[in-house]
């Protein structure tokens, strides 16, 4: 397919964020729709949840057809409203990065089964599915400070311990989204300059599956 073709369609959750975090109450851990993220990052122990300190969790996706193939992710993401001028840092999303061999326009089942119970390792979102896009998951990660690292295996391997389990993925009936995941995560993440951070005992309950036509 030519490149004046492409397809880079990114959602963020700017106005979802808004939503959840200032028009909803906060749900109480243990609900059906309680929705969070927490893990340790080195010494730190980090929780964001949707509806707390203006937070908000939504779906997104990014897809890019090319030559080869079509690479495809849907992912969710933990981030402060636009507002909020904190909201360019502490933010976490979660990629599930897919080659579809048939470049042709992709289907809400196709999103769905990305996130089906299992365990996954960790690839790369690249707009290049010739060379670059390895299915997995992908976990961003932008610190307080606002420094970003990226589990993106072209940055740097995993240890051994590394992990990526999704434990319970529930399909809903909602305008935006069209599933709730469940899943836990140890992984390293890179600056892209030599740095490394541990990311360790991640649990989270994420909105996912964006919808679309």
């Amino acid at each position: 397919m030519p490149r004046a073709t492409q397809i880079l369609f990114i959602v963020l959750i700017a106005v979802l964020a808004i939503v959840t975090g200032c028009n909803t109450k906060t749900e109480v851990p243990g609900s059906d729709n309680y929705f969070f993220i927490e893990f340790d990052a080195d010494d730190s122990s980090i929780k964001y949840e949707d509806g707390v300190d203006n937070y908000g969790n939504g779906p997104g996706i990014n897809s890019y057809p090319d030559y080869a193939a079509r690479l495809h992710s849907q992912l969710t993401t933990y981030i402060r409203n636009a507002l909020s001028p904190l909201a360019e840092n502490d933010i976490l999303t979660i990629q599930m990065v897919e080659f579809l061999q048939d470049s042709s326009d992709f289907s809400y089942s196709t999103s769905f089964q990305m996130f089906e119970v299992g365990s996954y390792s960790y690839g790369s979102w690249k707009q290049d599915s010739t060379h670059l896009g390895i299915d997995g998951a992908v976990i961003q990660y932008t610190d307080a400070e606002g420094r970003i690292w990226s589990s993106d295996k072209l940055y740097g391997e995993q240890k051994s311990w590394a992990s990526f389990e999704l434990s319970s993925d529930k399909a809903v009936e909602e305008t935006l989204f069209g599933g709730k995941t469940k899943g836990t995560f140890n992984c390293l993440v890179f600056d892209g300059s030599g740095g490394s951070l541990e990311l360790r005992n991640g649990t989270f309950h994420a909105r996912t599956i964006f919808r679309h036509d």
